[in-house]
């Protein structure tokens, strides 16, 4: 996966998205199309490729059911609609894992934004879960906002250290 890389002019890195070929990602999250690319001494040189979303129901993107009305995950639309942070995870953190269950059963597991931002797709804000703990993350992070603290104000160690606290980890405390 590594050897898919290229530098930018700016320095930046970027890497190809495994399922589609034209586009590369970059750790921030940005994305870039390989059509009309140019070499040039420092680095290459492409063009950005904007994601789409609106907080209107009747536009692209595909819709969270969380009770907002204007929650839209973003998506690619010229590129098959693939979802903003399912091609940055799989480019940077690798294929989706798969969780067991204490019954033996396998689920795979799901992609968390840590901050609860849904619109912030970079690496450091990306990880995988099992979809028990997704659950739990999101309503911790309701509960951080209805105190008047955002999430998105915090460090990732800030919200890790809460999320690792033992009345939120217990194990005992499932849905």
């Amino acid at each position: 996966m590594a050897s898919e890389q290229l530098r930018l002019v700016d320095g930046t890195i970027v890497r190809k998205c495994p399922t589609i070929k034209p586009l590369y990602c970059s750790r921030a999250g940005k994305f870039y199309s390989l059509h009309n690319a140019i070499l040039t001494d420092d680095g290459w040189v492409l063009r950005e490729v904007k994601p789409n979303f609106s907080p209107a129901m009747r536009t692209p993107g595909r819709h969270c059911f969380n009770g907002k009305r204007g929650c839209v995950y973003p998506i690619m639309r010229q590129y098959d609609k693939q979802l903003c942070h399912k091609l940055v995870a799989l480019t940077w953190i690798g294929p989706r894992p798969f969780a067991v269950t204490p019954d033996g059963t396998t689920i795979p597991m799901e992609i968390d934004h840590i901050n609860g931002d849904i619109t912030n797709w970079s690496v450091d804000n990306l990880q995988y879960v099992t979809p028990a703990e997704n659950r739990k993350r999101a309503r911790l992070l309701r509960v951080l906002r209805s105190i008047g603290r955002d999430p998105r104000k915090m460090s990732r160690d800030e919200l890790q250290a809460i999320f690792n606290k033992y009345y939120f980890a217990n194990p005992k405390n499932n849905d």
